[in-house]
């Protein structure tokens, strides 16, 4: 994984879904970014190459509603109904499917 992957698939899933890109950091290594849907809904993306390390978090008024993450080859989820919860999953899961969930759960919830 690399951060121009990163960005890019940002990029790209930015566009589809009307969302606007805020880049808050980013080292060789490491970038940290927001797809801002409203004031106080918004997709965390953290990624660091070193440690092979993506998290995808869907927030809400400073609160994880659903989230993803991976590390080495290890992936865990936050699932929606329970997202202080650690369940591990052998699938990696993209960008692209990430935001497409989280986005038809907004949905669903009229959250949007």
């Amino acid at each position: 994984m690399k951060i121009s992957t990163i960005i890019t698939d940002l990029n790209d899933v930015a566009e589809k879904h009307n969302l606007k890109l805020v880049e808050k950091d980013r080292t060789d290594n490491i970038i940290s970014l927001k797809l801002v849907i409203d004031n106080e809904l918004f997709i965390q993306v953290y990624g660091n190459t070193q440690k092979e390390k993506l998290n995808l978090s869907l927030v809400f008024k400073n609160r994880r509603l659903y989230g993803y993450d991976s590390e080495g080859g290890k992936y865990h989820c936050h699932p929606i109904d329970a997202p202080d919860e650690h369940i591990f999953i052998d699938e990696k899961k993209s960008i692209q499917d990430f935001v497409r969930e989280s986005m038809e759960f907004l949905e669903e919830k009229e959250i949007l």
